[in-house]
This record gives structure tokens, sequence and C-alpha cells, in this order.
């Protein structure tokens, strides 16, 4: 059997699971600041700029050679970071600052990044040490501009601007890590609200009990808390000591009184209390009506004319 569920009904379980979807979001956002704060390592990066020409032979500087020397920072991509730049810079580090890694971590630390239809590079150099950041971009730059002269068509090669040592770290991004997680934490609490109505198999309507399984239904019983049916309780003598003081105050034809018996019932409504129950108090059980013959009543004027007690006449 296919069951469907409309967007409105949609709406209104997410609304209904609003203490749910609020608190995966902010649980989502604690554990994404516990992780960003605490776990991860914080990393900085240096950057040095260079730029490479390459003069031809006849010592033009015509369109072609400019676009040739745009195609060579390809070449110096490479170099940079193949084994003869890294081992050297390697060995310098290592007297320098005493660096203990090896030519393939250099390698994984660098990144050269160039300047759209610009002859100018840069080495970018990545590290949680951000001393170590800018010192290893600093040798990196000077060994390539000693050795391209000798490995590549590289005529001159200038350091624009040396790397300075980074203040704040460039990974993680704190901003963009809370956001993540706020998103995940709305996503897990969506899921689980969805879930627990596809997964939730009580009876939530009467048409669902008709159109669904084809069951009639013969009446249905209202669910009242305790607060509701005192309420009813209160308006229903309310209602009562109401009418026994109009009656009272009308004409003396007219006279009732909680205190009279009621015709056809050994009860007293005046020993009724408010916390009795008129149901459990008076049992109708043992009455037998079968027929109410309204053709031998009599007007209404002589109706209110008999006294109260020619009425209790049984």
């Amino acid at each position: 059997m296919e069951e469907t569920i409309s967007l409105q009904e949609i709406f209104t379980l997410l609304k209904k699971k609003a203490v749910l979807i609020l608190s995966m979001f902010f649980i989502g956002i604690g554990v994404s600041a516990l992780i960003t704060f605490m776990v991860i390592t914080p990393k900085y990066s240096a950057t040095s700029q260079l730029i490479a020409t390459s003069q031809s032979k006849e010592n033009s500087t015509n369109t072609d050679s400019i676009n040739s020397n745009l195609m060579m920072i390809n070449t110096y991509k490479d170099f940079i970071k193949g084994r003869v730049v890294t081992e050297a810079a390697r060995e310098q580090l290592e007297k320098e600052i005493g660096f203990k890694g090896t030519a393939d971590d250099i390698k994984n630390m660098i990144a050269v990044e160039q300047t759209q239809q610009s002859q100018m590079f840069s080495i970018v150099v990545t590290s949680e040490n951000p001393e170590e950041a800018a010192t290893v971009a600093n040798v990196v730059s000077d060994i390539f501009k000693k050795e391209a002269k000798e490995y590549t068509d590289a005529d001159k090669v200038s350091v624009i601007s040396k790397a300075e040592m980074p203040i704040n770290p460039v990974s993680p991004n704190k901003k963009i890590n809370l956001a993540i997680g706020g998103i995940l934490g709305l996503i897990i609490g969506i899921g689980l609200s969805l879930l627990s109505q596809l997964f939730n198999r009580t009876v939530k309507s009467i048409d669902y009990m008709s159109d669904q399984l084809n069951i009639p239904i013969l009446g249905s019983i209202p669910l009242m808390d305790d607060k509701s049916i005192s309420e009813i309780r209160k308006k229903q003598w309310a209602a009562l000591e109401d009418a026994n003081s109009t009656i009272e105050g009308s004409s003396d034809q007219y006279d009732f009184d909680l205190e009279d018996e009621v015709d056809g019932l050994e009860a007293d409504l005046s020993s009724l209390r408010k916390d009795i129950n008129l149901e459990e108090t008076i049992d109708l059980s043992e009455l037998n009506i079968t027929k109410i013959d309204l053709t031998s009543l009599e007007n209404e004027e002589d109706v209110l004319s008999k006294r109260p007690d020619q009425r209790r006449k049984r």
C-alpha cells in the first residue's frame, strides 16, 4: 500500500520537529568548532614573486618573444619542483634552520602560481611553521635564480619580492568550517524528522482508517485532558445553578428546586457534590422506554398551570 505525503504535511512535520532540527544545527556547529580549533593544525603560507625572461638571438622584444616567455613559465614550474632545486634547497635549509625533511617534503610544500597573461610567477610555500614557510620560499627562489640559467633558456631571473613570515594561518578556514557544520546539522535534523515520520505507523486520522484500510467508522471518542474535563464540569454546574436561580425567581406556579426529586429516579440533586460524576451517580440502566406518546400532551398553558406536587405524581 503506497502512502504519500503532501508539502503541507512536510512543513507541519518540520515545524513540529523544530526543536530537534535546531538542536542538530547547534550540535553541528559545536562539533565543527571543536574539530577546527582543537584538532586541525593551522598552516601558514609564504609567497615570493619572480620574473624570468629569455632573449632571442636577434635581441628583439617582439610579440613572439613575449609569448615564448609565457610558455616557458610552465617549464619553470616543473624545474622548481624538480630534483635539482629541491635537493639543493634541502641541503641549504639543513644548514640554516636544521631542516629534517627530505627533498620530497619540500616538493610537497611548494606550489608555483602564474599571474594570468604575465611573465611574473610566484613560489608559494605552505607549512605548519610560519618562519619555516618564509625561509623555504626564499631559499627555493634563490636556488632557482642560480640554476635557471644553466638548465633553461632563461637569461635573466629576478626576485621581485621576498617572502615574509605570515601572521595569520591560511587553513583551516574557520568561518567556512562552522558554516559547513551548521548546514550538515540542519540536513541531519531534517533527515531524522522525515525518517521518524516514515517509520511512524500509528493511525493519525479517521480518513486513514476509512480510505486506506477500508474499515467503517462507527464513532470516535475525543481525547481530553483532565483540565478540559474539569472546565466542562464547572460550566455544567454553573448552568444548573443559573437554571435553579431563574426558576426560583419566577412565579409560584413554576416552582422547581434542585432539592426536589426527579420523576422516575430515586436521586436527590442537592446531595450531589461538584466533584461527583452525574453519570456514576444516576443509574439509567434500569429504565426501559419503548414508546413516547405525544398526542396526549396538553397545551403549554395547562402544563404550566399545574402545581409541582401534581407534576411529581408517578
